[in-house]
């Protein structure tokens, strides 16, 4: 198991009840995670994930993500001051 920072995020159980999150890799994984946790997390889930990640990696990895919810593509949009244009979501169609 590879983490950014030599320990593991805490995450509520609604982010990933399905699986077992702490056998993922971190660093290769974090796409997945960041969407898991924006989609269903709560807002201490959010501020664990900033501080695991950092605002520069998750702005570089939002961008890539395939399907978000309207609400929380504009939700992100004006967080981190990108254009919702910019999402791949937006470009794809992958909004709900």
């Amino acid at each position: 198991m590879n983490n950014l920072n030599g320990n593991i995020p805490t995450f509520s159980s609604q982010c990933f009840w399905d699986i077992d999150y702490t056998k993922l890799d971190f660093d290769n994984d974090k796409n997945y995670i960041i969407e898991r946790v924006l989609s269903r997390g709560g807002s201490d889930d959010e501020i664990e994930l900033y501080r695991f990640y950092g605002w520069e990696t998750i702005k570089e990895e939002v961008v890539k993500i395939r399907y978000l919810n309207k609400k929380i593509l504009h939700y992100l949009s004006d967080l981190l001051d990108i254009n919702k244009h910019y999402f791949r979501c937006f470009k794809n169609g992958g909004i709900f």
